[in-house]
């Protein structure tokens, strides 16, 4: 086989594996345009399957917003993890002390900012 030789299915992902192998090499950071950290990295690599519609869509919209549609994805994705992932209680809720701030009412534990 090739340099991308797959590995059985019910062991790994096989795009993944391959997309690994194709970018273990590359340099992975973020790119100006984004509003992520300059030169921050990224290690992981996500691929969607969409329609050409859905595809044309995200893209116009992307350069619309003067985003990579890479860097629009990803604002999108962690705009939906942190409201559903992070305490959305309104700060009265909230008990700051140094080590933490610890809401009330749902007893998640925030890490203060330093």
């Amino acid at each position: 086989m090739s340099d991308f030789e797959l590995t059985s299915p019910d062991k790994e992902d096989n795009l993944e594996v391959i997309t690994a192998k194709v970018t273990k090499d590359m340099l992975l950071n973020r790119k100006k345009s984004g509003t992520g950290t300059m030169g921050e990295p990224t290690q992981k690599q996500v691929i969607i399957r969409a329609t050409e519609k859905d595809h044309e869509r995200w893209k116009k919209t992307a350069e619309i917003k003067g985003l990579s549609m890479a860097e629009m994805i990803r604002e999108l994705c962690n705009k939906c993890a942190s409201e559903t992932l992070d305490c959305q209680h309104p700060l009265e809720f909230r008990k700051t002390y140094p080590w933490a701030i610890i809401c009330k009412k749902c007893n998640t534990r925030m890490e203060v900012k330093k």
